[in-house]
């Protein structure tokens, strides 16, 4: 064999290797995203003068397989439950995400509320703009699919929302990170 040969049968064999290695290596399904927040937002006075909070928490995460799952608790001293139960509470199961940029749309299914007309596809939408969250970070209301308890919406629908649809308001205290 001359050395032509050897050198055409060395490089045969470096790129066959190359993509077996490359064949055999894990592929992912899609991108996966994480988001997490709690805090407060001043919604109002109180007839003390003092201020109402709206208080927040979610936790959501996307994995690999595009599966989403999460939760949001949201409490607002200035808003009623049913038959004027003061705060308004409501529980969510996250199972929609869309991320551009840094913010992020999420839909999800009521758990529990202390309002048994809105029991929906809930939506909402935050905003991370770096640390600290404290006045910088921003969030949403919730928005409800519709006020009709006979339908249900679906929380997928997160994912055709527009920036700019839902107004966000600064956040007083606590952080918002989204990855």
């Amino acid at each position: 064999m001359n050395q032509k040969h050897l050198i055409f049968l060395a490089a045969f064999c470096i790129v066959t290797a190359v993509a077996a290695v490359w064949y055999a290596a894990p592929t992912f399904a899609g991108p996966t995203a994480a988001a997490n927040g709690s805090g407060s937002l001043t919604n109002g006075i109180q007839p003390n003068g003092r201020p109402f909070k709206r208080q927040f928490s979610f936790s959501a995460r996307t994995s690999a397989d595009g599966t989403v799952t999460g939760n949001a608790i949201l409490h607002s001293a200035f808003d009623d439950g049913a038959h004027g139960n003061q705060p308004y509470a409501l529980q969510i199961d996250i199972s929609c995400m869309r991320v551009v940029g840094n913010v992020a749309f999420f839909g999800g299914t009521t758990r529990r509320t202390t309002d048994p007309n809105l029991v929906d596809a809930v939506y909402f939408s935050i905003e991370d703009n770096g640390n600290p969250g404290a006045n910088n970070d921003r969030l949403s209301l919730a928005y409800f699919f519709d006020d009709d308890p006979g339908t249900m919406g679906d929380p997928q629908l997160c994912q055709q929302i527009p920036l700019g649809t839902f107004p966000m308001e600064t956040i007083n205290s606590g952080n918002i990170s989204l990855r």
